[in-house]
């Protein structure tokens, strides 16, 4: 099983698929809370298909990557992220995005990508994906966000879900039940993203959650929190995908665009929070022709 470890407490496990030696592109792949890899089943062959590089992970305390207890499982005071060297300290274990971010930077260090990179992220998963695009500008050409969680303002994140560990992972189901479909949703996939939902260990739902947007100081998750750290430093071409308007909202009206030209903000309303799982074909063809767009394919047409 492919393991890598740059805090040796939580190993991340990963996918590495498609051409090694000087691929066209190559596409990171992370998914939102309590999701996994099998999140972007609809995504890969797609991608393979283009003859690009796919590295798919599980973020850290998700999926089949390590899940330990997080040092400080409880309430922290704001700005409690222990920082590059911190998050990397085997004694130290944290859930914030920054750094899952991080565990994807130093594995693709490891898996020596160091060019054409475009980082394709879901949810929760957009807080690590803005963060490794701006820690890495010579490196990620472009970035897809999906339904970007910055889409929350501060205020309403304060007082969700955080009376108690053993009370978060109930809350996140009900929570998830109630937003994330539509009627168009299959039970199969509701049924399925739930089941999984309650297989989290409270203290590191808790984690993931406090990291994401519970930390009034360093919770990426916030709106305010991610304008801060991504505004005018983000500047690659951005493709944003919203179930909604409002989860757009925030890359809209709040971020500058990294390309004037060619960034593009793309709704697909009816089929709930995973859209590219149900709306795959439709998905799949905006991204096609925006990665076209961008030059991403016309590399993959040259080095054909």
């Amino acid at each position: 099983m492919p393991l890598f470890s740059r805090n040796p407490s939580v190993p991340i496990f990963y996918l590495d698929q498609g051409p090694k030696e000087n691929p066209p592109a190559t596409v990171l792949l992370v998914p939102g809370l309590s999701c996994d890899m099998h999140d972007w089943s609809w995504q890969v062959p797609f991608l393979l298909a283009h003859n690009l590089r796919v590295i798919s992970i599980d973020p850290r305390g998700q999926g089949r990557s390590a899940a330990p207890p997080p040092t400080s499982p409880h309430r922290q005071p704001p700005g409690s992220w222990p920082g590059p060297d911190g998050s990397a300290d085997p004694a130290v274990v944290d859930y914030y995005p920054q750094s899952t971010a991080l565990d994807a930077i130093a594995l693709l260090a490891h898996l020596k990508v160091t060019k054409d990179l475009v980082v394709m992220s879901h949810s929760l998963g957009d807080a690590a994906g803005y963060f490794i695009a701006t820690a890495l500008p010579g490196t990620v050409v472009a970035c897809v966000g999906l339904d970007p969680i910055h889409a929350y303002p501060r205020s309403p994140h304060d007082s969700m879900f955080f009376d108690s560990p053993k009370n978060i992972v109930p809350m996140l189901v009900d929570h998830f039940d109630k937003t994330m479909y539509s009627p168009a949703c299959p039970a199969w996939q509701r049924t399925w993203h739930l089941r999984r939902m309650q297989q989290l260990d409270d203290d590191v739902a808790f984690g993931l959650c406090w990291g994401g947007w519970g930390d009034a100081g360093d919770s990426p998750g916030r709106r305010e929190a991610s304008v801060a750290a991504n505004a005018g430093r983000l500047k690659c071409p951005r493709l944003t995908v919203g179930s909604v308007d409002w989860y757009v909202e925030t890359d809209r009206t709040h971020m500058p665009k990294g390309d004037e030209a060619l960034d593009e903000i793309v709704l697909m309303e009816g089929r709930g929070h995973w859209f590219h799982q149900l709306k795959s074909d439709e998905f799949n063809a905006t991204l096609e022709a925006w990665l076209e767009k961008i030059g991403v394919l016309q590399k993959v047409k040259s080095a054909a």
